[in-house]
């Protein structure tokens, strides 16, 4: 599969991307591979990290769309590139295709080919579109999928003219629920979600994180992308302050230093098969600010990939602690691990199905075994273990 051909070469501006007394070599645009007309990528298997554009191609406003992802480029491409870094390479936008579904369901055989090579793409886009697709290419037999999500709404319902219609987030929970262990957001505003949402989402054991709990505890974040499949982060998490270019401008969401940390965070996870950036608007974008924050927003999310740990409690016992709570309310033990070397927690919650693990392991934080010890069962340890049994 020659993925050149899926994909409008890229066209930078030199002079846009150079910096004051810092050269070329020393700038992302130095170091990384990049698809234009006269250099297809070759030997695609021996990148790590692959970025592409996706823009809506039946949108009225296709030309500022792509000048978005022009700019996005061109902020990344200026900024510090660092010794032992991955191999990354540019693909381009991906082309159009002759409806918006051939779009989708080229953008789905993509990412299939990317994961087959172990290559993990960075998804620039204007629409959350992409998360159906994205979703699609995921699924396996036998393996059920980790989705998170960063916004500061939960779009599951769409209203047009008094009549609901599906959202791509629906089509994941409900249409294609079969192959999804969880859904998690990270960062929504009680004053944009209904009830309706809340309550749909609580009876189907998905975990919902409000902006003021993530922004106090920013590190408890770390377990929940840990492990997680596929991670969207949608740019109207961020307050319209931070990030003018947006589709659904709020006065309050993320500051920029939060955004970073948590596309660092994103970046750590090894079990990760593609991370995604949505919803830029580029012709509300002042001084291409929006463009200039999700250059380095990707920046920081490579740069948590480069400094990520694989570790397996079950595998490298010599690192990693054992702790066993009994409850004398509680018939089950509740077992925790902690790794020596970064101090990262995990549970193992048993499973009484023939057709899943006898032993599951999923991260935790330092709080949910200190809660443990005090008596009460984490919500975590509750909600995998009422999924998988």
């Amino acid at each position: 599969m020659n993925l050149n051909e899926y994909f409008d070469p890229v066209d930078i501006n030199i002079d846009s991307i150079k910096r004051k007394y810092t050269s070329l070599e020393y700038q992302m645009y130095g170091n990384v591979a990049i698809h234009t007309s006269n250099n297809p990528i070759k030997d695609i298997e021996d990148y790590e990290v692959v970025i592409l554009g996706v823009v809506d191609r039946d949108s009225s406003t296709l030309n500022n769309l792509e000048q978005g992802l022009a700019r996005i480029r061109e902020f990344f491409y200026s900024l510090s590139y660092f010794e032992n870094y991955p191999k990354i390479c540019d693909l381009g936008n991906l082309k159009k295709g002759k409806t918006s579904n051939d779009n989708l369901i080229g953008l789905r055989d993509v990412l299939i080919e990317l994961k087959s090579l172990n290559i993990l793409p960075i998804i620039i886009g204007d629409s959350e579109k992409i998360i159906y697709p994205n979703y699609l290419a995921n699924k396996e037999p036998k393996k059920k999928v980790n989705l998170v999500s960063i916004d500061s709404n939960i779009d599951l319902y769409k209203d047009s003219e008094n009549k609901e219609i599906q959202s791509p987030l629906w089509k994941v929970l409900i249409d294609e629920k079969d192959s999804l262990f969880s859904f998690t957001n990270v960062g929504y505003q009680t004053h944009f979600v209904s009830n309706k949402t809340i309550r749909f989402l609580s009876e189907n054991l998905h975990s919902f994180y409000r902006l003021g709990y993530i922004r106090s505890k920013m590190k408890d974040v770390e377990p929940i992308f840990r492990d997680a499949d596929i991670i969207g982060l949608n740019i109207s998490s961020v307050r319209q302050s931070e990030a003018l270019g947006q589709a659904y401008p709020s006065p309050n969401g993320f500051y920029g230093e939060e955004i970073c940390q948590l596309a660092r965070y994103a970046g750590m996870s090894a079990r990760l098969s593609s991370f995604g950036v949505f919803d830029y608007l580029n012709s509300i974008d002042l001084n291409n600010q929006t463009a200039h924050l999700i250059a380095q927003i990707i920046w920081y999310f490579i740069n948590g990939f480069v400094n990520k740990k694989i570790e397996s409690p079950l595998k490298n016992k010599d690192h990693c602690k054992k702790f066993i709570v009994n409850l004398d309310t509680f018939e089950y033990e509740l077992i925790f691990y902690k790794s020596e070397e970064t101090e990262r927690w995990w549970m193992e919650i048993p499973s009484f199905k023939t057709s899943v693990a006898k032993n599951l392991l999923v991260a935790c934080t330092l709080s949910d075994y200190q809660n443990a010890s005090n008596g009460d069962i984490p919500e975590r340890w509750l909600k995998v273990f009422q999924k998988i049994n």
